[in-house]
């Protein structure tokens, strides 16, 4: 029970910081706008230098675990991730905020492949309610992100930082476990199989980021007040973590494939609310906070179906992060040019689209994998 609970609460206490680290942006993007006199269009840049570290780190991340003592990587990338929290106010120019989100951006992704990868290692196909935890942590951290930059943007970095060195210290005084063998029903899995399967990780993630970090000004935009703007995040979030509470619940009365088709249903319905709502208050309200629910359970319940199907190393996790990484860089800063030039409607609409496409590439990963 010790050896269980030990990684275990590890991982999840790292994806808590996580959840902050890579939610921190959105919530920020006013200030940030403010420092820099930038407008939305040029500030959406940031969200390109977060995901470009992103993708850098998640590469090279998965080679590393699958070489290396994996909570000693998992230590460094924390560290790499509390430099770019740490210096993060100290820029008032975009360049500086560029290269701050970058870094931030390595580390949250190294840090990212190594819970999931060790997690998976750790508890093998017991790992389905774990790993609705560990990323039930992600949103609870997220959750706390527009809470706390609202408060103190400065303050709230650094404290973020301060947390990433302790769990640092933490994890490399874990043993790591190691990469398991092959099982009976897990297939292999080549180069253009794991393409497919990380393009759903690439949509699902243009998705959730774009409209985490993109509905405060939404919100803006339609004339919510600055505190009725950011409490949308707040609920986004809200629902976020109550739709991975759920998920956890039903993790082991319902097989991933099912969890999966309802989730990405649950999101093209919310899309098609905000949509329908023009705007207007209450479908605001109610349509973020169905894409919470409904976008939250995806990711996790995705890697507990994929390590049923394929052997899952430290390189695939990479595939499927790295996947999410050019997600988040391509869809944000695709929607704030079109913000910027078409105005508010442009995010529900974009919502729409991206469900659809998340539902459709889960459906041909599926296929791919014999169903």
């Amino acid at each position: 029970m010790l050896e269980f609970r030990l990684p275990v609460v590890t991982y999840l206490s790292t994806f808590l910081v996580v959840g902050f680290s890579l939610s921190v942006l959105g919530p920020a993007l006013t200030e940030l706008r403010s420092r820099t006199g930038s407008d939305i269009a040029d500030i959406g840049i940031l969200f390109v230098g977060q995901s470009l570290g992103y993708i850098v780190g998640s590469l090279l991340g998965g080679r590393l675990y699958d070489r290396f003592d994996g909570h000693r990587v998992a230590g460094a990338s924390l560290v790499l991730m509390a430099t770019g929290l740490a210096i993060l106010p100290q820029f008032d120019q975009r360049g500086g905020l560029f290269l701050a989100v970058a870094i931030l951006g390595a580390g949250a992704a190294t840090t990212d492949v190594g819970a999931n990868t060790l997690l998976l290692w750790q508890l093998g196909a017991g790992s389905g309610r774990a790993m609705n935890m560990l990323h039930l942590c992600f949103g609870i951290g997220a959750l706390s992100a527009p809470l706390l930059v609202h408060a103190s943007l400065d303050m709230s970095v650094w404290g973020a930082a301060l947390v990433c060195l302790a769990l640092a210290v933490w994890l490399v005084a874990v043993p790591a476990p190691s990469a398991p063998l092959a099982r009976d029903e897990q297939t292999a899995h080549d180069r253009p199989m794991l393409a497919i399967l990380a393009s759903f990780f690439l949509l699902y993630v243009g998705l959730e980021v774009g409209f985490a970090g993109w509905v405060q000004t939404y919100g803006e935009e339609i004339r919510f007040s600055e505190l009725a703007a950011s409490w949308l995040t707040t609920t986004f979030w809200i629902g976020f973590t109550a739709g991975r509470l759920l998920a956890s619940a039903l993790g082991h009365r319902f097989r991933p494939k099912m969890l999966l088709i309802a989730s990405c249903s649950l999101t093209i319905l919310a899309a098609l609310v905000l949509v329908g709502g023009d705007g207007r208050t209450a479908p605001v309200w109610v349509g973020v906070a169905l894409m919470g629910v409904a976008t939250a359970p995806q990711f996790p319940v995705m890697l507990t179906y994929l390590e049923r199907r394929i052997r899952v190393t430290g390189s695939a996790t990479a595939w499927f992060v790295g996947g999410a990484g050019v997600g988040g860089l391509i869809f944000p800063w695709l929607i704030g040019r079109w913000f910027d030039a078409r105005g508010a409607a442009t995010l529900p609409w974009a919502m729409l689209v991206l469900g659809v496409l998340t539902f459709g590439s889960f459906g041909l990963s599926n296929r791919r994998l014999g169903g």
